[in-house]
């Protein structure tokens, strides 16, 4: 498939952003979720812009609106809301005081921000590519906002000035370990989908890229995360190391994902072309 680099830049702008703000709300943060709410809708909005030169004709935006039973429009349609909730956290403490309603408005964002990402990952999955007709695709999308969030909620402690928890430090690891294994099965898996369309992501013209989110995604948030228990000094520099490579690798995942994600056939050719035991 051809890759879309304004695509990669949007998908990887809203995980990274979305899951920041779901993890801060979920796990908490010495930053308030005010300015969160700030990070998460400045990443939004470099990935909203990206969407703009992705589509190839910007005037038919509103076309996404026309079919409520597909997932993009359901995404187009949650998009705006989110929009607003996030913006009603960001100037909560500024314009107003929502006091007790704080949790609420911030639940409201968590949850819009978790439907987004469910919707996304939904919208890939099509029978048309193999590669992605599998529940593989949702849990990946989510899998990779989680460790982007975890991550950086380990990064917001320290900016802040505190000690960071060791459960924060312990479920980031977790997170970014879980990532790798189902990326991994989902990279055997592209070996052996059938229809002529197979992919092996340690050969060309996949190896760079796949060596790269091996590198970004795994190694270098692992190694980092790691390395705070044995140079607390440094702390920061390897939670911000982390955080930047995370997202790195979430957008070499997403340029292999896209790159070995080819249509079925129209005239197999071979018997493994017409496996159906998927």
């Amino acid at each position: 498939m051809q890759i879309h680099w304004p695509l990669v830049v949007s998908t990887a702008c809203q995980r990274v952003g979305l899951g920041l703000f779901i993890c801060a709300f979920v796990m908490g943060s010495p930053v308030p979720l005010a300015v969160v709410a700030w990070v998460t809708l400045g990443l939004l909005a470099v990935g909203g812009i990206a969407s703009i030169f992705h589509l190839q004709r910007p005037q038919r935006f509103f076309n996404a609106f026309s079919n409520f039973k597909s997932h993009l429009t359901q995404e187009a349609f949650i998009t705006p809301f989110l929009g607003l909730a996030l913006l009603a956290c960001g100037l909560n403490g500024v314009l107003y005081d929502l006091g007790d309603a704080t949790f609420v408005v911030g639940l409201v964002a968590a949850v819009l921000a978790a439907a987004f990402l469910v919707c996304t990952g939904l919208a890939y999955q099509m029978g048309s590519r193999p590669a992605w007709n599998t529940p593989f695709v949702l849990a990946l999308f989510l899998l990779t906002a989680l460790e982007a969030g975890t991550i950086g909620v380990v990064v917001l402690w320290l900016v802040a000035g505190g000690l960071v928890p060791v459960a924060c430090v312990a479920v980031a690891l977790a997170a970014t370990v879980v990532c790798a294994l189902c990326q991994a099965a989902y990279v055997r898996r592209m070996r052996s989908v059938g229809y002529g369309v197979n992919v092996n992501a340690t050969e060309p013209p996949y190896r760079s890229v796949f060596i790269m989110w091996v590198v970004m995604g795994v190694a270098l948030p692992l190694v980092a995360l790691g390395l705070m228990f044995a140079m607390p000094a440094a702390a920061l520099v390897l939670a911000a190391l982390a955080w930047l490579s995370c997202a790195g690798g979430i957008a070499a995942w997403t340029v292999l994902f896209f790159k070995g994600a080819h249509k079925v056939k129209l005239f197999p050719m071979y018997p493994v072309d017409l496996n159906l035991d998927m």
